[in-house]
């Protein structure tokens, strides 16, 4: 997390953080393929957007420098889950459609059109549960298309276009609380996928990307926020004690150690499997 003079905070509250991970925050992001990837990491360098004093580093950038410092292998990171009905709450649907888009950003770097196709299908499927159909239709039919002619860029500026869509009308609907929602449902699914990778080939630099307690403590303040029938959704609590495990975790001073980084990952993965992922038939 970096400090900003209170001089450049913005005037009015963000209604929305940007996953730092996998959900796109920035419309003119880079292709992974051609962005010019540091040696080290350095977070302070990094663009993004200020939300509450927390730097929201650009999805692109992030991956650039996974890709030069460790290459990863993203088709095994990919984990589409078969569609279930989970019955209609639009609280759950909310965060599914967040991590669903952030499964494209995962797909995009793996360059796999079969995927992105599938997740471009879901998309709409989910965006007229949520009764969103008309507005993302034009963003998913673009996806499919660019998947098909190999053009990256595209499929992810129409994933950002999409998540983007969602979160204008959601807000002109009054629907802040599932705006944030769809945010935090990315982010958990971008965290728990670079965990996986950093779990499995440690170095303290990539420790470090998931080194941001302000951004979950700002989810946190989300949760404890809302009102209604989500806020009594037992997947909400769950996630809500998922996150001050989180932060309990990130708040420890000192390097995120190798055995921290697999607590994120299971923790962040048991958060999943409340709307996205299917539990384990021993934790039903």
């Amino acid at each position: 997390m970096i400090e900003m003079p209170p001089s450049l905070f913005p005037a009015v509250r963000r209604a929305l953080v940007v996953a730092f991970l996998a959900v796109p925050g920035w419309s003119g992001a880079q292709d992974a393929g051609t962005a010019a990837a540091p040696e080290r990491i350095d977070l302070s360098n990094f663009p993004g957007e200020f939300v509450d004093k927390v730097v929201v580093p650009i999805p692109a950038e992030i991956f650039a420098v996974l890709d030069k410092l460790d290459e990863p292998d993203w088709n095994s990171g990919i984990q589409l889950p078969e569609e279930n009905d989970r019955g209609g709450e639009r609280s759950i649907l909310a965060l599914t459609f967040g991590s669903l888009v952030a499964e494209g950003f995962i797909s995009v770097q793996a360059k796999n059109p079969e995927e992105i196709e599938k997740i471009g299908k879901r998309v709409l499927e989910l965006a007229e549960s949520l009764g969103l159909a008309s507005a993302v239709r034009p963003h998913s039919l673009s996806i499919i298309e660019a998947s098909k002619n190999r053009d990256w860029g595209k499929v992810r500026d129409e994933l950002d276009a999409t998540q983007q869509t969602v979160r204008t009308t959601m807000e002109k609907l009054r629907d802040d609380e599932l705006s944030e929602l769809v945010s935090l449902g990315g982010w958990l699914r971008g965290t728990n996928v670079v965990t996986e990778f950093i779990a499995n080939a440690y170095s303290e630099d990539k420790a470090e990307l998931l080194n941001q307690p302000g951004l979950i403590s700002h989810f946190r303040e989300t949760l404890a926020k809302m009102r209604g029938l989500a806020a009594g959704s037992p997947a909400i609590r769950a996630i809500a004690t998922g996150l001050a495990r989180l932060e309990a975790i990130i708040a420890e001073p000192g390097e995120l150690a190798e055995e921290d980084i697999k607590q994120l990952r299971d923790i962040s993965r048991g958060m999943l499997e409340e709307f996205y992922f299917e539990k384990p038939a021993e934790a039903k």
